[in-house]
Formats: structure tokens, C-alpha cells, sequence
């Protein structure tokens, strides 16, 4: 295969990656990032004039490595990938807001299938945002799902993403009136909000759920109590080091001396080497890690080759 440098545009991204090929990226990495022969390094944020610009990077063992660049302005957030080789130098520069999405729901795709229960399974999805369907893509892709609750503050959106669903998963949504109603006899929860407080309550979720909250990555913001987290029989996330400068809920506990790091796994060890299922609420908590960003622009580049897509540069 000729190797080229190329643009990959957001219709690219959208024609060439579907939910299948970034959870196989990422499982890929996962595992080499398990045997550390893959890196990340944490998000480093920077303020100018108002705006702040956000910067993650990572490396694979085929030797590919870049780094992910987005800047919050008051105009909409622009994403953009650079990814590069060690042996040939600079490859791709790709637009990266739906490959951003398609990575987090890939996580937690590859969470949900470790950690929750087998079979067919009741959904729960707090949230109706353009997260939100790349969240359902994700369990749809590793589990049955018999049925979904999903809630949200804004009763249009709400309503507007279950007849969306519904269309394109094959699904009958039901649009609960309270997050309390939304979790109650879930198997998996999803929190996909920008909440800086819980939005779900710890007595709300059932015993043995899988909860995946992967909304809130800033110390000050948490989508659950932290009570949830100190009951929890198992936390995950996806970078330990991230975590303790993102990870609000869990900073909270450890600084409470209700959780230690020491008891919250990366998901790349879960991923090479998975935990036994049993009773007890399980927690993914997710934060979008960079090795996640990097591994799924790596195998659009080459899907991009294959099919001659792309702008050469």
C-alpha cells in the first residue's frame, strides 16, 4: 500500500469508520497499551483571551503516534487529529468531532462488554446530545438491548432523539419523565450529559447495574455521588494519571479517604485481561483518553488508503 499524506475530512471519517472498526482500534490498543507497548499522555489544557485550547497525545507499537487539538472559543469546538510515523514522518491531518464520538462510545463499548452482565439487557441513557447515539451504537455493537430508557432536561430533545433511535436502531424508546424513572431495573446506565452535579442518585440504581458516566472530565463536575463510587465492586477508567487531574468523583473520595488510586483499574488491563463478572454495581468512568483518539485515527488513515479517500497533500 502507497503511502500517502493526507486530509481526511468529517465525511470521510463518517464514510470510512463505523462502530465495529474503532471498538477493534481500541481493544488493539488497549492491549498494547497493557503490555506498555503504547503511550498516553494525559490532557494538558491551556487558557488564552477566554478560550481554551486542549491538547492529548499518543502512540501506538506500529510506531504511529500524534496528538488530538481542540480549543473551546464561543465559536463551535473544532477537532482536528495529527497523526505522524516514526519511520515516515508526518501522514494525516483529520478532522476529528465524530471520530472524537465514535472513540468515547467505543470505550465504552469495550467497558460495558467486560463488565456487565451477558445477554439481552435493559439500557438506561441519561442524556439526549450528539453523544448520546454514539453511546447506544456502542452497546447495540456488544450486547442485545431488549429495552431503553432515556432521559433528558429538555423534554424536545428528548423526544426528538426516541424517534431517532427508534429509526435507526430498531428500537420502541420510552422518554421517562425523571432520571429516577429513567434507571429503575437498568443492567447498564449511561450518563452523557454536561452536568457539573449528579444526575443520577446513588439510591436510585439498581444492586448489580454497569453504569458508565462519561460525561464529566473536570475536577469540579460529577455526573454521580460520590457514595456510588465508594459502594462500587469495580471502577475503571481510562487513564489512572488523567483521572486524578479529571476525574471529580473519584478526586472527591480519594481526598475523603473513601477510595485510594491504587483501587481504580485502566481499561487496558480489564481489556487484556478481564475481570470475573459477579454481584455488585460496576463503574466505567470515562474521561476520552488519547491512545483511544490515536488508535482510531490510525485505522481510518488506512481505510482512507484502501479506498482512495482522503485530499493528498
Amino acid at each position: 500500500m502507497t503511502t500517502q499524506k493526507l486530509y481526511i475530512s468529517e465525511n470521510d471519517v463518517h464514510d470510512l469508520m463505523d462502530m465495529g472498526g474503532a471498538i477493534e482500534a481500541l481493544r488493539s490498543a488497549f492491549r498494547e497499551q497493557a503490555s506498555e507497548e503504547a503511550l498516553n499522555s494525559p490532557r494538558a489544557r491551556a487558557n488564552y483571551w477566554g478560550s481554551r485550547l486542549n491538547i492529548m497525545s499518543a502512540g501506538l507499537k506500529s510506531g504511529r503516534f500524534g496528538f488530538k487539538a481542540y480549543a473551546g472559543t464561543k465559536s463551535p469546538t473544532v477537532y482536528h487529529v495529527m497523526l505522524y510515523d516514526a519511520a515516515l514522518g508526518h501522514l494525516a491531518i483529520i478532522e476529528a468531532r465524530r471520530l472524537s464520538r465514535l472513540r468515547t462510545g467505543a470505550a465504552t463499548g469495550l467497558a460495558t462488554d467486560i463488565l456487565a452482565r451477558t445477554g439481552p439487557i435493559k439500557l438506561a441513557l441519561i442524556g439526549a446530545g450528539e453523544q448520546a447515539r454514539t453511546q447506544l451504537a456502542a452497546i447495540a455493537a456488544v450486547r442485545q438491548i431488549k429495552s431503553i430508557s432515556v432521559y433528558a432536561r429538555n423534554r424536545e430533545n428528548l423526544m426528538a432523539f426516541c424517534a431517532a433511535a427508534a429509526k435507526e436502531f430498531d428500537l420502541d424508546p420510552h422518554p421517562a419523565n425523571s432520571g429516577e424513572e429513567c434507571v429503575a431495573d437498568a443492567d447498564v446506565v449511561i450518563t452523557a450529559t454536561d452536568s457539573q452535579t449528579p444526575v443520577v442518585q446513588d439510591a436510585w440504581l439498581p444492586a448489580n447495574v454497569h453504569v458508565n458516566t462519561i460525561g464529566a472530565n473536570a475536577a469540579n463536575r460529577m455526573e454521580l455521588e460520590t457514595s456510588t463510587f465508594t459502594r462500587a465492586r469495580f471502577i475503571v477508567t481510562d487513564d489512572v494519571d488523567q483521572a486524578k487531574m479529571e476525574a471529580g468523583e473519584i478526586i472527591n473520595c480519594v481526598q475523603a479517604g473513601s477510595l485510594r488510586w491504587e483501587n481504580i483499574a485502566r481499561i487496558a488491563d480489564i481489556v487484556a485481561k478481564p475481570v470475573t463478572r459477579g454481584e455488585g454495581l460496576t463503574i466505567f468512568k470515562s474521561l476520552g483518553a488519547a491512545i483511544e483518539d490515536i488508535a482510531v485515527a490510525s485505522a481510518i488513515y488506512d481505510r482512507a488508503l484502501a479506498q482512495g479517500r482522503g485530499q493528498v497533500l
